[in-house]
């Protein structure tokens, strides 16, 4: 009672419920049916949706009680706590890299492999990271969010934005005497 029998036969994951090792199972096939009405989140779990369907809702109930932020779940604030702890306890098995969060590591480890699974489909552009590709397809979209509010120059990165600024430093006219060019 209680022995692990329905294995993985893709990692050493191990459970004593064949439910869970279904559940466990969509990690690895990248399967993300329960998904996000009111944006593109997806999750393999319903308790994932669940979680996520907290930060539509503003709702946080878990509070740090070393500075002020709040969570939408137990399971943040623990990953947050680490950030007070300096606990990176994610080990890269390749490199010295470590970090406080699993998904962190998940990340990094694609740049051993080369993965990039976030593809364009406009062009062809790929990255390991999503965020990174919501930034390229704003460049066929033409959409630049990052804007001074100095004068009308606007970007679609932050970094190029942040690196303009400086053009501002002691110019009391607030004036720039280049455009930005994405």
């Amino acid at each position: 009672m209680g022995k692990k029998l329905n294995k993985c036969n893709q990692c050493n994951y191990a459970s004593a419920q064949s439910g869970a090792l279904k559940r466990h199972l969509k990690t690895h096939s990248n399967e993300k049916s329960n998904k996000c009405k009111q944006c593109d989140f997806a999750s393999a779990e319903k308790g994932g949706l669940s979680n996520h369907m907290k930060t539509h809702s503003g709702e946080k109930l878990y509070n740090c009680k070393q500075c002020n932020n709040a969570f939408t779940t137990a399971g943040i604030l623990r990953v947050h706590l680490k950030t007070h702890s300096g606990e990176k306890s994610n080990k890269c098995n390749q490199c010295s890299y470590t970090s406080a969060q699993s998904g962190s590591l998940k990340r990094h480890l694609k740049t051993h492999s080369g993965e990039k699974s976030n593809k364009c489909d406009q062009c062809n552009f790929a990255s390991s990271q999503a965020g990174n590709l919501k930034i390229h397809m704003k460049t066929h979209s033409g959409e630049k969010s990052y804007k001074c509010n100095k004068c009308n120059v606007a970007s679609f990165w932050m970094g190029n934005l942040s690196v303009h600024l400086k053009n501002h430093i002691g110019d009391k006219l607030n004036k720039c005497s280049h455009s930005a060019s994405d």
